[in-house]
């Protein structure tokens, strides 16, 4: 059940897997590790603001949106450069 549509795919698709693969390192990897933990420390700090009632990362703020919007300009980037991809 798992080998016939996978030879299936593959087969009839040869050049499927570096599309896959492009598309998990283009979108998911930037997301994964460029996104996530800038939201995760602002998370964690505002969880340790409300319990203790100071905050730690007050003064790393703007590196933290700095390195999120870099991450997200990738992943738009990546977007735009697969819709011109497909124009053409």
């Amino acid at each position: 059940m798992v080998v016939a549509p996978s030879l299936f795919v593959s087969t009839t698709f040869p050049d499927a897997f570096s599309a896959a693969t492009d598309i998990a390192g283009g979108y998911c990897m930037s997301v994964l590790y460029g996104v996530l933990p800038p939201v995760m420390a602002w998370a964690m700090d505002k969880g340790k603001a409300k319990h203790s009632g100071e905050r730690e990362l007050s003064t790393a703020r703007p590196t933290l949106i700095v390195v999120g919007l870099f991450a997200c300009g990738i992943v738009a980037e990546q977007i735009l450069h697969d819709f011109l991809a497909l124009h053409l």
